[in-house]
């Protein structure tokens, strides 16, 4: 199914929007991607520089719990995000991810986080980010 979408993608000219779970799938078949949570983009830009560094939490998160290859489910455990979504009806005040996230402060729990610009095209929304160097903290 992915090969006659991307065949169709090439052969009339057309952009494809794919929404999946599955970051395998993202990795292979994206040109960018946007990084969701609690129905809000938290982190877009090329498929490459998120996959190597991911510069919100909850983008680090998401590609921590991917299998590496050639690693061992008994030898490497993946890492989970702790907690559970917010329901949309009650959302939490400032970053939608402060309740499960490890770097939250005190200023995450209160100031709703804008989307900015990391650089040429990677957006990210957090308040921490340009403090944090999440892909050197990225599970081996």
């Amino acid at each position: 199914m992915l090969e006659l979408m991307q065949d169709l993608q090439q052969k009339l000219g057309m952009a494809i929007i794919f929404i999946t779970h599955d970051l395998g799938v993202v990795a292979e078949v994206a040109d960018r991607v946007v990084v969701m949570y609690a129905a809000q983009v938290v982190e877009t830009g090329g498929v490459e520089d998120i996959f190597r560094n991911p510069r919100m939490p909850y983008t680090a998160g998401l590609m921590n719990s991917i299998p590496r290859l050639g690693s061992s489910i008994n030898k490497t455990r993946l890492e989970a995000i702790p907690g559970t979504v917010p329901a949309l009806t009650s959302l939490p005040e400032g970053c939608r991810f402060h309740p499960r996230c490890a770097f939250a402060t005190e200023v995450c729990k209160t100031a709703p986080p804008i989307l900015e610009s990391a650089s040429d095209g990677h957006m990210i929304r957090c308040i921490r980010w340009r403090e944090l160097n999440l892909s050197e903290r990225r599970a081996s």
